[in-house]
């Protein structure tokens, strides 16, 4: 017996209660179960794996994965960090399903992509650094200086060639390793923002050059032939609006 039905109100027994927390995680679990058959129908995949650029901050998409989390409860996400050619070619082996990349320069054969904006950079440099606590800095003075560059660069590009303003440097490997180094007053960088604030730690320097806004041009990419699904669309809807309020 589940119930005692004699008073007015039926009340639960003890081998009613016993059972009660069981048949909680049967119910949870049908619900799970239908609720992924119909996301399966529908082309959701039942793991995605997501790829961000290195170079980039990851709190801008803090809200994409909260949508994402609350549209579809079940999925299973993988979130990889790497520098941009090697999610090029994980996108190219259909290892990553979607990506966040700079723009690559000509027509793709491997994979779809959709053009997301720009990204604005900012030189910087410690707090406590020298260059901090000068107003007017020349070329000459930055040259002086240890420049801290991501690894991601491509040494023979052109963008290394325009970045690249002192013979001292050290490379960093990714944004948060690039932020330690400027917090450790190692050097100053070319350093992707979000907002106006730049992290804790880190003040804005401006070179006589800086006059011209830099930034970064990006997009989000997915494999050639791969199918496009409402979770493809939300993810690329909320990584448009990560761009538009960079500033």
């Amino acid at each position: 017996m589940l119930f005692e039905r004699e008073g007015k109100y039926p009340q639960i027994t003890e081998a009613g209660l016993a059972l009660y927390d069981s048949a909680k995680v049967v119910v949870d679990s049908t619900e799970r179960f239908a609720f992924s058959a119909r996301q399966l129908s529908k082309g959701i995949p039942a793991t995605l794996v997501m790829g961000i650029d290195e170079d980039l901050p990851l709190a801008p998409f803090s809200e994409l994965f909260h949508s994402v989390q609350k549209r579809w409860p079940n999925l299973n996400l993988v979130l990889k960090r790497q520098a941009a050619p090697k999610l090029f070619k994980e996108v190219k082996n259909s290892n990553v399903h979607i990506a966040i990349t700079p723009t690559l320069q000509g027509s793709s054969q491997f994979y779809e992509f959709r053009a997301v904006g720009q990204w604005p950079y900012k030189m910087a440099c410690g707090a406590d650094h020298e260059l901090s606590r000068s107003r007017n800095i020349t070329n000459d003075q930055l040259a002086a200086f240890t420049q801290i560059l991501p690894t991601s660069l491509d040494p023979n590009s052109p963008f290394m060639q325009t970045q690249k303003m002192s013979p001292y440097t050290w490379l960093a490997e990714g944004y948060d390793s690039l932020c330690s180094l400027l917090k450790a007053n190692i050097g100053w960088a070319f350093l992707p923002v979000y907002g106006s604030d730049l992290p804790e730690g880190v003040k804005e320097i401006f070179p006589e050059f800086s006059l011209v806004d830099m930034h970064m041009q990006y997009d989000i990419i997915w494999p050639k032939g791969q199918r496009t699904t409402e979770l493809h669309h939300c993810i690329i809807d909320q990584v448009h609006a990560a761009f538009s309020q960079r500033v």
